[in-house]
């Protein structure tokens, strides 16, 4: 188990394991999810690592990639700040395009924090500061995200729930649902039977591309495996991005 700051980040040929430790790297699992290595991998914080070696080797290979569970436990809170802070700068700013009728792009709180993560998880390190994270951190922040979110959407969305449906009645409600459930059915349909997605990355895939955090985690207790979640993580930055800009598009011309 990867737990040495000095190995993440790197790019696994740089390590010369054979040369060392007549060590091959066999297999990485990151996330629950097996990859297969290659020179240019680099491995983050929490990655199972599979070596075959001699039992000689094999306890330098251990020190060498850390293997130590305290470590992965510890988490490292000021890397997070530091992103939370600069994603909140990056959110104020404004962005113009065009003269005349210009259009003013706004990326938000949300939108910001989001993009300087994406972008601080891609440089990976910065000197002795790692910015991902380890699986523990990960989950901790994720269950905690969560709770506080639906918290804050239960409450918000039952304090005028009797008053919307006096209001609108069915039709908002049907609307809604058609919203949410067609181009779902459509997807399933799609991505199943043509691209022969699994079904546990296609509700990682639909939750994202929803953004639905609340959905996630009714898929995840489903199975034993981070295959929801990581599908999840992979189109949620996308589909946000994008519901950032066309808001902000259909605002302006509106």
């Amino acid at each position: 188990m990867v737990t040495n700051k000095e190995a993440v980040n790197k790019p696994l040929g740089s390590f010369n394991l054979w040369l060392n430790y007549q060590a091959t790297v066999t297999r990485v699992r990151r996330s629950g999810i097996d990859i297969t290595p290659s020179p240019s991998m680099r491995l983050q914080m929490g990655d199972k690592v599979m070596v075959a070696s001699s039992k000689e080797n094999m306890k330098q290979v251990f020190s060498f990639f850390g293997n130590n569970d305290k470590k992965l436990s510890d988490t490292d809170f000021f890397p997070i700040a530091i992103g939370i802070v600069l994603g909140i700068l990056f959110g104020n700013l404004s962005l113009t395009f065009g003269n005349g009728d210009a259009f003013t792009f706004n990326p938000g709180l949300t939108g910001g924090v989001l993009l300087v993560g994406m972008i601080l998880s891609r440089i990976g390190r910065t000197g002795p500061i790692i910015w991902s994270m380890s699986g523990a951190a990960t989950q901790l922040l994720r269950q905690v995200g969560l709770m506080f979110f639906l918290v804050e959407v239960g409450t918000k969305a039952g304090a005028n729930m009797v008053e919307t449906f006096e209001l609108y009645g069915y039709n908002l409600f049907i609307i809604g649902g058609l919203i949410t459930i067609v181009p779902m059915f459509l997807a399933v349909v799609a991505s199943h039977f043509f691209k022969k997605m699994n079904f546990l990355s296609l509700m990682g895939t639909i939750t994202g591309a929803m953004t639905s955090t609340p959905g996630l985690a009714a898929a995840s207790p489903m199975t034993d495996t981070n295959a929801p979640a990581v599908a999840y993580a992979t189109v949620y930055p996308v589909a946000m991005v994008l519901l950032i800009v066309c808001v902000q598009i259909l605002a302006a011309f509106g």
